[in-house]
């Protein structure tokens, strides 16, 4: 990673590059999981429900939380193998994959895994499982854990002080975030409810596998496979904490729930899909959330040249296209058709979303922005100042590609008093350029699709 980001740079190839490999690493990890307690295919089918939920969606979008889950169920999986096994290899393991889950983000991810062992340890002590438990080896392994992870935590407090320790450890931490919001404050009931229709559409197309799902993990606790067992631990401790604390909500949050889940349903999916009833209860939640947005889609009336029509209205179409496909093996009760007509419609419907979204995305921002930079380039002289004047956020992917001046976020006040000081090129909000318009009169050198205005006093 760090020799292609030495050659490539931070471009969104090599980040994204990086990103894709995590989340084919994570289906792997999870066919593994799967693997510990069930044979090939319900192994396969896990990998295929993790891949076609939200972990889709966020494997183009370079982030924390993808490598997040894939290191936190690294270490689970190494987990299950000492608890299976007793090796001192397996327990060393659990040490370096949390530590990278660590790394990743933060105090939070530490938190979690020990949460998850704790009750998955506590269960299996009520049940008197077999496992496998010495003291001399978690030692082992939590000293890998603080060889690999303490260096970086030891050399930025020492380097940086106080302000590592506010932005990793207290009020600035990622942690942090999930005692204090970072928006508008809700009511906390709003918060504690928020997680249930997020789940629900995260796990789009397979919402009505997730009773099933919970129904499999409640058996495991009655003498169940151990890999179910912490599966269900798993979904619910996350699901639980990120319901419980008042911090931010984000369905982001909720991807280490995907994998156990995934496992779960596909557990439960293999025990019905070649049953008289087969999968009529995932086609008919399916249905009952997919037909209504159909209709409001469509009765919101989308011109054929807005924005959201060229963005939405071909994924659209195409996913009506393979939900009236997989209703129609259901009907004829070929339950492995079905799945493989969701599994495969579900792809095709992102990449058409994919390419429809990025293809807007390029022409209403990134070209026009890309363009105002080699525009500021151009005419920028030394001693000016370069302001983005508005509620914009757009100022940092102008920065992204100037090279020498930077473009600093202010208001209409500040844009004013510098106005006749000095030289000023400035990105305004159409509210804005309305405003200054009338008496500043700036000299107009271009205008964004989306309306921002490069303006300048020259």
């Amino acid at each position: 990673m760090a020799l292609s980001l030495s050659r490539a740079g931070d471009s969104p190839a090599a980040l994204r590059l990086w990103h894709i490999l995590m989340t084919l690493a994570l289906a792997v990890v999870t066919y593994r999981i799967a693997s510990l307690a069930a044979g090939e295919e319900e192994s396969l089918l896990a990998a295929l429900l993790l891949t076609t939920q939200q972990v889709l969606v966020w494997s183009l979008a370079p982030k924390q939380d993808i490598p997040l889950t894939l290191f936190l169920s690294l270490a689970l999986y190494s987990y299950l193998l000492y608890r299976g096994s007793g090796r001192t290899r397996a327990a060393l393991a659990v040490g370096l994959w949390a530590a990278l889950a660590v790394l990743t983000k933060g105090q939070a991810a530490l938190g979690a895994f020990v949460l998850i062992v704790g009750a998955d340890l506590l269960i299996a002590w009520r049940l008197s499982a077999p496992g496998h438990w010495r003291w001399a080896q978690a030692a082992a392994g939590a000293g890998v854990f603080l060889l690999v992870a303490a260096p970086w935590f030891i050399y930025g407090i020492l380097h940086q002080g106080r302000p590592f320790v506010e932005t990793f450890f207290l009020q600035q931490s990622n942690a942090w975030r999930f005692f204090r919001g970072l928006g508008v404050p809700q009511p906390y009931w709003i918060g504690l409810l928020a997680y249930i229709p997020l789940v629900i559409a995260a796990v789009l197309p397979w919402p009505g596998l997730l009773p099933g799902a919970i129904q499999e993990g409640w058996r495991s606790l009655r003498g169940g496979a151990a890999p179910l067992q912490l599966c269900l631990v798993w979904a619910l401790v996350v699901f639980l904490v990120l319901s419980l604390v008042p911090g931010t909500k984000s369905i982001r949050y909720l991807l280490p729930l995907y994998p156990p889940v995934a496992i779960l349903s596909a557990h439960y999916l293999i025990n019905v899909i070649d049953t008289p009833r087969g999968l009529r209860s995932l086609a008919a939640v399916l249905a009952t959330l997919w037909l209504p947005a159909l209709v409001a889609a469509a009765g919101l009336g989308f011109g054929r040249d807005s924005p959201e029509f060229r963005v939405y209205f071909p994924p659209v179409v195409v996913f009506t296209a393979v939900v009236i496909g997989f209703l129609l093996a259901v009907r004829w009760r070929r339950g492995r058709l079905a799945v493989a007509v969701l599994a495969a419609g579900t792809f095709v419907t992102f990449s058409v979303f994919a390419w429809t979204s990025t293809r807007d995305y390029a022409r209403r921002w990134l070209w026009p922005l890309q363009t105002a930079a080699t525009e500021i380039e151009r005419r920028y002289q030394p001693g000016d100042r370069v302001f983005i004047v508005g509620p914009l956020t757009e100022g940092s992917i102008v920065n992204y590609y100037l090279k020498g001046p930077e473009m600093v976020s202010t208001d209409e006040a500040t844009l004013r008093r510098a106005w006749s000081q000095r030289g000023v090129l400035a990105l305004l909000a159409p509210e804005v350029y309305r405003k200054v318009a009338v008496d500043l009169h700036p000299t107009t050198l271009m205008e964004t699709p989306t309306g921002l205005v490069l303006v300048t006093n020259r």
